[in-house]
C-alpha cells in the first residue's frame, strides 16, 4: 500500500463499528477503494459481497469533503438501474472523520481491460445497449455522469455492463455548490472527453453521449478515436474508415455523435434509436 494512502495514516480497521476494510481493489486521484464487509449483515448471515469508497488523501482538507461524498451517495441513490452500481450507505467515521460510501461490489472485467478483438458482435451489442439504456436512465434523473470511459465500466461474463464512478457527476438541479469543483478537479480523461470540457466547459448530457460514443468507436473500430485527445477534432473530424464494416446507420451516428460542434451531435432519440436497431449488424 502506498504510503500516502489516506488508510495507512489513519489506520480505521472498522468503520463506525461496523465495516470492515479489506484489501485496496481501486485507486484513482480523488479516492480508494476497498473490498469490505458487513458486520452487521455478517451477524444475520447475509454474505452479500461490497465495496467502500473514500476519498484519497489529496482532497481530505477539503472543507466540503464529506459533502462531496455525500453528493456521490445522493445521486446513485435516486438512480435504479440494472446497469448501474447500486449505494448501500454512507456515513462519517466516529473516529477518523472520514466519509465513505458503501456500493455493492461489481463482478467482471473492467471494460479497460478487456480484448476488445476477442469480443463477439453478442457481446458487443449486450454492451452498447445497456450503456446506452444506462446513461439514458441517469439523464432522465438529471443527473450528468460527466466521466464516462473505459476505466469506470464493468463487464460482466455474459456482456453486459455497468456504469460506475459517480465523483465528479452532477445533478443539474442541484443549487449548492461545493468546493470541490469540477473545473478544479479535472480528473477526466481527454480522450473520452467532449473538446468542450477540455477546454473547461462544464458537463452536459451532451457530453456524455460523446464520451459514450467514444467508447463505442473504440469498442468496434479496436482502437482511440483520439490520439491523445478529443480536442484533435479542431484540426479534423474523426475518421470512420475504420468502421467500414458496419451498416450506414451506425457510421451516420458515429459522424454525428462525435462531432467537435455539440449542437450537431444527436441528442435523444429518433437518431439514438435507430443507432441502436442496427446493432444486430454490428461486427
Amino acid at each position: 500500500m502506498k504510503e500516502n494512502s489516506i488508510i495507512k495514516k489513519k489506520d480505521p480497521s472498522i468503520l463506525n463499528n461496523r465495516y470492515t476494510l479489506g484489501k485496496k481493489i481501486g485507486e484513482g486521484g480523488l479516492s480508494e477503494v476497498y473490498e469490505a464487509q458487513d458486520i452487521y449483515a455478517q451477524y444475520f448471515e447475509d454474505n452479500k459481497s461490497i465495496v467502500i469508497k473514500i476519498p484519497s488523501y489529496q482532497i481530505t482538507d477539503k472543507k466540503d469533503v464529506a459533502a462531496f461524498v455525500y453528493s456521490e451517495y445522493s445521486l446513485l441513490s435516486s438512480l435504479n438501474h440494472e446497469n448501474i452500481v447500486k449505494a448501500i450507505d454512507f456515513g462519517i467515521d466516529d473516529k477518523t472523520n472520514i466519509a465513505y460510501l458503501v456500493m455493492e461490489k461489481l463482478e467482471g472485467e473492467l471494460l479497460v481491460n478487456v480484448s476488445l478483438h476477442k469480443i463477439d458482435k453478442q457481446m458487443k451489442r449486450n454492451m452498447a445497449n445497456s450503456l446506452y439504456k444506462a446513461l439514458v436512465h441517469i439523464h432522465s434523473r438529471g443527473i450528468i455522469h460527466a466521466d464516462i470511459n473505459p476505466t469506470n465500466i464493468m463487464i460482466s461474463p455474459d456482456g453486459n455492463a455497468k456504469i460506475f464512478d459517480f465523483g465528479i457527476s452532477q445533478n443539474i438541479a442541484l443549487k449548492k455548490q461545493f468546493s470541490l469543483e469540477y473545473k478544479k478537479i479535472n480528473a477526466y480523461n481527454p480522450i473520452y472527453t467532449a473538446p468542450e470540457v477540455v477546454k473547461g466547459s462544464l458537463p452536459s448530457s451532451k457530453t456524455d453521449f460523446f464520451s459514450l460514443a467514444c467508447v463505442l468507436y473504440e469498442l468496434y473500430a479496436n482502437e482511440l478515436p483520439f490520439k491523445k485527445s478529443s480536442y484533435e477534432l479542431l484540426k479534423a473530424p474523426v475518421s470512420i474508415k475504420q468502421l467500414s464494416k458496419l451498416p450506414f446507420f451506425q457510421r451516420y451516428w458515429f459522424k454525428k455523435a462525435l462531432s467537435y460542434d455539440p449542437e450537431k451531435r444527436p441528442k435523444k432519440p429518433p437518431l439514438s434509436i435507430v443507432f441502436l436497431s442496427y446493432l444486430k449488424h454490428c461486427i
